[in-house]
């Protein structure tokens, strides 16, 4: 009885004996290929892997062999052998890769880890890679700016997934919506995912672009989101500045912008990249990118694949910024008087229902009175006029007892608009407090209690009340 449990423990440590040296073995193998890089068979087989990548996977089919039977002389002759560093040996290959298919998204590259301790070669290495990128580059953006003139100023430098960064664009783009004229700064961006930021100053749905996939033989079309969290800028004058760095993504998103004639693009010509890439590894030393779709715009038909972006205006880069804000703070006066022209038609014709809504409440003609203030409420919403704030303000003129139906009226309606904020309760409550109606006060705190449990102030108010 006393040998099988000795059995269990003796085959346990054999197992975990037999685990550790294959994962010993497998780290000499790996530190062993990474050291022997004078091993001119294995420099040979990575060749060999990225000259059959090229050929299986590159974007365009008639050009992969074209292009992988050039780089095959070029290492059959011998060209790579003199390298002893793996890095030099990375960046040497991706600058003959770029040269011979005159495509600048194709990166082939020693895998590095990111210094807090993963392995490079791990499964955990690009997540944890992008995220410290993220946390560096603050999600793309880099600079959210206010210029004299209502000008808004966006530098972004990286475009992110729009679901890990929504929060922040909505920010961003609520920041701007204020203003006459937008500035957003290309220079640095060097590309990314998405193709969102088209969304807030175009129209849904619009068509961007479509990617066509080799491998999956499909064409996929992207539009303008649905939802995205604020009113879009479709009317507000947008500049975009761009210069020889600006790439991929944010080609993307100055193209669309061009070619529907919906910005001025200020600055040097784009990079020219206008494929999508797809990550391979080729062993545990190097990994590279290789192009795999190509964009393909409804408009024109095309993309900026090798010529890039041409701007509207061509000036070099580091003046854009100078010359667009002369050029926006000219849009922005325009545009600040159609505005002003615009709002005060609204405003004239708020006047005239609003005046009708305090005679009619007077006059104890609530129903007519009622779809008066409606009218005031609906011209207001449709020229961005409504928030809290301003329905606070309005109502702040009624706290009389004379007044008192218009007064509930309008912060009834304040609940209307923001059904689920504590402070459209709480300001109705304070109202029916102030004109002794306990019970309709009670049950306004009450509701403030339903969003906020431990707001003290209702909960005092209540007690208060019902000890009266």
């Amino acid at each position: 009885m006393e040998e099988k449990p000795r059995l269990k423990i003796f085959n346990f440590f054999n197992i975990l004996l037999t685990v550790l040296l294959c994962s010993i073995c497998n780290s000499l193998l790996i530190a062993q290929q990474k050291n022997n890089f004078n091993d001119q068979r294995y420099k040979y087989r990575v060749l060999q892997k990225i000259d059959s990548l090229l050929k299986a996977k590159y974007v365009l089919p008639e050009k992969a062999k074209e292009y992988a039977g050039e780089f095959n002389k070029k290492y059959e002759s011998g060209y790579y052998k003199s390298y002893t560093n793996s890095k030099e040996f990375a960046e040497q290959i991706t600058a003959d890769l770029r040269h011979i298919t005159e495509d600048k998204h194709i990166n082939f590259r020693v895998i590095e880890s990111s210094g807090v301790g993963e392995k490079p070669e791990s499964s955990l290495h690009h997540p944890i890679r992008y995220h410290l990128l993220g946390i560096k580059e603050n999600k793309g953006f880099s600079k959210l700016e206010w210029i004299d003139g209502n000008i808004g100023y966006l530098d972004i430098r990286r475009f992110y997934y729009f679901s890990d960064i929504k929060d922040l664009v909505i920010a961003a783009m609520k920041f701007l919506s204020n203003s006459n004229a937008i500035i957003i700064d290309l220079r640095e961006n060097g590309g990314g995912s998405g193709e969102y930021l088209s969304s807030y100053f175009l129209k849904y749905p619009t068509q961007l672009n479509s990617w066509y996939s080799r491998e999956d033989d499909f064409l996929t079309e992207f539009w303008t989101l649905k939802e995205i969290g604020v009113k879009r800028c479709t009317d507000i004058p947008l500049f975009l500045l761009t210069s020889k760095r600006t790439f991929s993504a944010s080609e993307s998103f100055a193209y669309d912008m061009k070619v529907r004639k919906r910005a001025t693009i200020i600055g040097d010509s784009t990079k020219g990249g206008a494929h999508s890439v797809d990550l391979y590894k080729i062993d545990n030393q190097f990994e590279i990118y290789i192009p795999t779709a190509h964009a393909i715009n409804p408009k024109t038909g095309t993309n900026w694949e090798g010529t890039g972006v041409i701007p509207d205006i061509i000036v070099p880069s580091e003046f854009a910024l100078d010359t667009a804000i002369v050029l926006a703070k000219k849009a922005a006066a325009e545009f600040a008087k159609a505005k002003e022209a615009k709002l005060k038609l609204a405003v004239e014709e708020m006047q005239i229902h609003m005046d009708r809504a305090e005679r009619l409440f007077r006059e104890n003609k609530n129903d007519e009175a009622g779809a008066a203030l409606d009218s005031v409420f609906q011209i207001a919403g449709k020229h961005g006029l409504i928030n809290e704030f301003f329905i606070d303000v309005l109502a702040y003129n009624f706290y009389s007892q004379k007044d008192d139906q218009i007064l509930y009226a309008i912060l009834k309606k304040k609940i209307e608009f923001f059904p689920k904020s504590p402070t459209a309760y709480e300001t109705l409550a304070y109202a029916y407090y102030k004109n002794n109606k306990k019970k309709l006060a009670i049950a306004n705190f009450e509701k403030v209690l339903e969003f906020e449990p431990d707001n003290r102030n209702a909960i005092r108010m209540i007690k208060r009340l019902q000890n009266e």
